[in-house]
């Protein structure tokens, strides 16, 4: 198998690895239950991502990644504080998901063996299902408006800067 597959794959399972490193992290904070059943059963799709594509990464001679990369430790790390109860928990991953289902969209452009393809293009397929719930669950919750206390912030922010 081509270095730069090899390379694609390695990349896709640091992403998944971050995730599963995020989701843990985000379902830690949240209170509500359905919430941290989807956060779960995102995670275990993050978590079978990492074991199929680290199939075809070992069937070609190579180890896949097993740790968070830099980026993974960055993402895990912004979630860690980004994500204070329910609704800032829910957008953190919001950020994460668009970052996966990028990378997904992206790989599926790079000239990817036919089974291969079929792999990540299933995997993209939870990508953007997770996506689609998260944004649902931000609509239906309300919290796809600013939030008073930001707006607050923006304005004392804006009349410090008038002010100075």
């Amino acid at each position: 198998m081509d270095e730069k597959i090899i390379q694609c794959l390695n990349e896709l399972i640091e992403l998944d690895l971050a995730c599963v490193a995020a989701y843990e992290v985000a379902r830690g904070v949240c209170k509500d239950e359905e919430i941290q059943g989807k956060f779960s059963e995102f995670q275990e799709d993050h978590l079978r991502h990492v074991r199929e594509l680290g199939e075809h990464v070992r069937s070609a001679g190579f180890e896949p990644p097993s740790e968070l990369d830099t980026k993974g430790v960055i993402i895990q790390g912004f979630t860690s504080l980004a994500s204070q109860e329910d609704r800032t928990a829910v957008l953190a991953m919001r950020g994460n998901e668009e970052l996966s289902n990028n990378a997904y969209a992206s790989a599926l452009q790079a000239g990817l063996p036919e089974e291969i393809r079929a792999l990540v293009a299933a995997n993209f397929e939870d990508e953007r299902r997770h996506m689609r719930w998260i944004r649902g669950a931000v609509v239906l919750r309300g919290w796809d408006v600013e939030q008073p206390e930001l707006r607050e912030l923006s304005v004392d922010a804006q009349g410090t800067r008038k002010a100075a």
